[in-house]
């Protein structure tokens, strides 16, 4: 009997140190007291030992939740532009321009008081007109007039000048112009008559050579269009055969002799460019 309840005693104190070591998980391998529970795999060797089981009955563990996706940006949209080549610079073409200009013209003269009180001339013209830069244009013209001269006779005169056109502010719509240039004219006096009723011997024919200086303006109304007006004053001299034997023009007080005259024309008109 004393060895059953020293056996006893012995049994307990060996359950009380090894339970809680079991329990800590402390148990050194190999020991009957460190064997894993019924119904629980061992776990290889280095690896934490699986989790429990779940109890029967109770609720079944949550499937995980899906990770959240990245908010989309706001207020910025993305455009894929073909990346296109620059477009080579256009090469400024050189200024160059013609022009058609037909004008009416006004004559400028004097007249004397008893030869030639109502003397007048009058007519038409047209220009053609070549401008290299915008500062610069250069102009043939042809001028034709006709009325009663200085002296009284009925005449028809034509003149062929070529001028300058010097443009003060080319880029505006309306441009200023000066004019400088040189020209050669005749002039046919009709035979026997003068408006004061004097007799002429026979027809006349006048030959002349002289320059003329005027300003013009001009008002673009559109690219290939313009109207303008200039004036010109001219001085000339007669240089036919007979300008020396019979000179134009005689003073009956004084009986001075002259064969240089001078005048003017306002020329009014349109010019057509292109």
């Amino acid at each position: 009997m004393r060895r059953l309840a020293v056996s006893a005693v012995a049994a307990s104190l060996l359950l009380t140190f090894v339970a809680p070591a079991w329990a800590a998980g402390d148990c050194p391998e190999g020991d009957w007291f460190c064997e894993p529970a019924p119904g629980q795999p061992p776990a290889p060797d280095g690896q934490p030992p699986a989790p429990p089981p779940p109890e029967r009955g109770g609720p079944e563990p949550a499937p995980p939740l899906p990770e959240p996706l990245p908010p989309e940006p706001r207020g910025e949209v993305r455009i894929d532009v073909p990346r296109v080549e620059p477009a080579r610079p256009r090469r400024r073409r050189g200024f160059r321009e013609w022009g058609i200009n037909l004008h009416a013209n006004l004559g400028i003269m004097g007249s004397d008081e008893h030869k030639s009180p109502d003397a007048d001339m009058n007519g038409i013209g047209g220009a053609l007109r070549f401008r290299p830069i915008p500062h610069i244009a250069i102009e043939g013209a042809l001028e034709l007039l006709w009325g009663t001269d200085y002296n009284g006779f009925e005449r028809f005169e034509d003149a062929l000048f070529v001028n300058g056109l010097f443009y003060a502010n080319p880029r505006s719509a309306v441009q200023l112009y000066g004019i400088a240039g040189f020209g050669v004219g005749a002039a046919f006096l009709d035979s026997g008559v003068r408006s004061d009723g004097q007799p002429v011997l026979r027809d006349e024919t006048y030959a002349y050579v002289g320059g003329q200086l005027g300003v013009g303006l001009e008002g673009r109304l559109t690219r290939h269009f313009a109207l303008g007006a200039d004036l010109i004053g001219f001085l000339r001299w007669r240089n036919d055969r007979h300008a020396w034997r019979e000179p134009e023009f005689v003073d009956p007080d004084t009986g001075k002799t002259t064969n240089t005259s001078g005048g003017g024309l306002l020329r009014l008109g349109a010019t057509f460019y292109w």
